[in-house]
């Protein structure tokens, strides 16, 4: 390093000389100190990271090599049991012994047969932590698919070969990629990972119903499982979520390691059988699965390598990395909620996103003009506030409480914050000045406008239920099924620390929520008067 700072001071010096001799000699002396520096100690580089680094070892080319090879027309689909599968079962015991650090996961090695010549690979990165390493986290995803097709297996047209890159050769190559990234990593995770390359997952999950039944690894011993089927087709970053709901914080999990937001995930309340994380989650294990959709090519001939999105596999086995290596490492894991096998999904889930009414002035106003912030009213509800104070049809308001000729959407949120009783100023068609009215508007007014309810499944957040149209929460944005996670940078409490943190924080309250598993701060203006006398 000192020799070649020293040539970069000779180039500079050399360059310089021809117009100025003290800036020259400056450079140098420059040059010499950081080398002195750098010999030191003084002035040394960041340390790479060591995640990064790992992540950075699951590569585009790696995930079209596997891609390629597993979904080429060499291995006619990968039928469990047939001579295409075994072939795909030999490939991936190549690539596993290329690892260095990954062990053979059963006692015969990386192979567990059982059935009809079917074969699980199982591969193991043993744990760090002597306290830990008994604890396991799987990652699995299923490598067979289904051959030429038949009548009860493909969506047509069948005899041809179904090479299934998208199902699921994307994800075990995923999988092949992040058994490599987490046996770079020194030391290890904590807990102990276990690789698992399912076989015959279509023609019934047989592959991991096995492996639970007759476990290489003790079963209790598994803490959390992630299945990855279908990675192949990351669409406008929209990945499906299931089975968030089988232990308290899987969906904060996966928000944090969504740091980018460039990932929107949908996040399935229900789990069915309709793939490997299937046979544990009913055996009371927190279970993830993860996809990127169903498609047009979906269990036809048609789904090829060619068509796959290799960017986005990349990018969600990173998100999967991420997720894994956290829980691999934290002290202690949440327990599978048993209410997760027989509870109905929850109303703030299965409702469609809407916003209440609270009509405390009762009129209708000329929507062209209003548009252009003229709130000339067109129909005043009879018995409304409005009608009672002698607002009358055809008066544009010009004023109300501490709103004066601002924007008509500031005046509607003004209404539904403002105190009563209000002066509310009008000009009455065929006036040239205005005139005030004394009007006390109906209901309670608003603060924020939000009302929320807990969920076990996000402890230490709550979740949005109903938002006031035209309220201050209703114009920042925020929606019903938002998750609150903290207010005015605080975490949240009880929900009477909640309640006392929206009626007295400072206007604007910055409320930190995840929507769709992006994390956002938003700040509500509260549209309160300059001043309070």
């Amino acid at each position: 390093m000192k020799n070649r700072l020293c040539r970069l001071a000779r180039i500079a010096v050399s360059t310089c000389c021809s117009w100025n001799r003290k800036l020259s000699v400056l450079i140098w002396q420059t040059v010499v100190l950081a080398g002195a520096l750098i010999n030191t100690g003084e002035l040394s580089a960041r340390d790479p990271d060591p995640i990064q680094l790992a992540i950075e070892r699951i590569t585009i080319a790696d995930l079209k090599r596997h891609c390629g090879t597993l979904a080429s027309d060499a291995l006619e689909g990968r039928e469990a049991g047939s001579v295409g599968g075994r072939a795909a079962a030999a490939y991936l015991r190549t690539e596993l012994g290329k690892i260095e650090g990954i062990a053979k996961g059963t006692p015969a090695g990386w192979v567990q047969e059982f059935g009809r010549d079917y074969r699980n690979l199982i591969a193991v990165l043993p744990g760090s932590d002597p306290e830990l390493r008994h604890e396991i986290v799987l990652i699995g995803a299923h490598y067979d698919h289904v051959g030429r097709g038949n009548q009860s297996n493909s969506q047509g047209p069948i005899g041809y070969i179904h090479n299934g890159a998208d199902d699921n050769a994307s994800g075990t190559s995923a999988l092949l990629e992040l058994a490599d990234a987490f046996a770079s990593l020194k030391p290890a995770p904590r807990r102990t990972l276990l690789f698992t390359f399912w076989d015959a997952e279509e023609v019934g999950l047989l592959g991991s119903k096995h492996w639970v039944s007759q476990p290489t690894h003790p079963l209790k011993n598994v803490r959390l499982v992630i299945n990855i089927d279908m990675l192949g087709r990351l669409r406008e970053g929209k990945l499906t979520v299931v089975g968030w709901r089988s232990a308290a914080g899987l969906r904060s999990r996966l928000a944090k390691g969504n740091p980018l937001n460039d990932l929107e995930f949908k996040f399935e309340p229900t789990v069915i059988a309709d793939s490997d994380h299937h046979p544990f989650y009913i055996s009371g294990i927190p279970s993830l699965h993860l996809d990127s959709g169903k498609h047009d090519d979906y269990h036809r001939p048609s789904d090829d390598a060619d068509k796959l999105n290799y960017s986005g596999i990349r990018r969600l086995a990173e998100l999967v990395f991420r997720l894994v290596h956290d829980a691999a490492n934290e002290t202690d894991l949440p327990r599978f909620r048993s209410e997760a096998l027989t509870e109905k999904p929850p109303a703030w889930i299965t409702s469609a996103p809407s916003t209440i009414n609270n009509p405390r002035l009762g009129v209708t106003f000329d929507q062209a003009q209003f548009d252009r912030d003229q709130a000339v009213v067109t129909q005043v509800n009879p018995g409304s506030a409005a009608d009672k104070g002698g607002i009358r049809q055809g008066d544009r308001i010009v004023g109300l409480a501490h709103w004066d000729q601002g924007t008509t959407q500031d005046l509607r949120t003004v209404v539904q914050v403002a105190r009563n009783p209000v002066k509310v100023r009008v000009v009455r068609a065929g006036d040239s000045t205005s005139r005030n009215l004394d009007v006390e508007l109906s209901g309670e007014p608003v603060r924020v406008g939000i009302t929320w309810q807990n969920d076990p499944t996000v402890p230490g957040c709550v979740i949005l239920t109903q938002i006031v149209a035209h309220s201050p929460a209703d114009r920042a944005g925020l929606k019903t099924g938002d998750v609150i996670q903290q207010v005015s940078g605080s975490l949240l409490g009880n929900d009477e620390e909640i309640r006392q943190k929206l009626l007295n924080e400072p206007s604007p309250i910055r409320i930190r929520i995840e929507r769709h598993g992006r994390v956002s701060d938003v700040a509500v203006d509260l549209f309160e008067p300059p001043f309070v006398e």
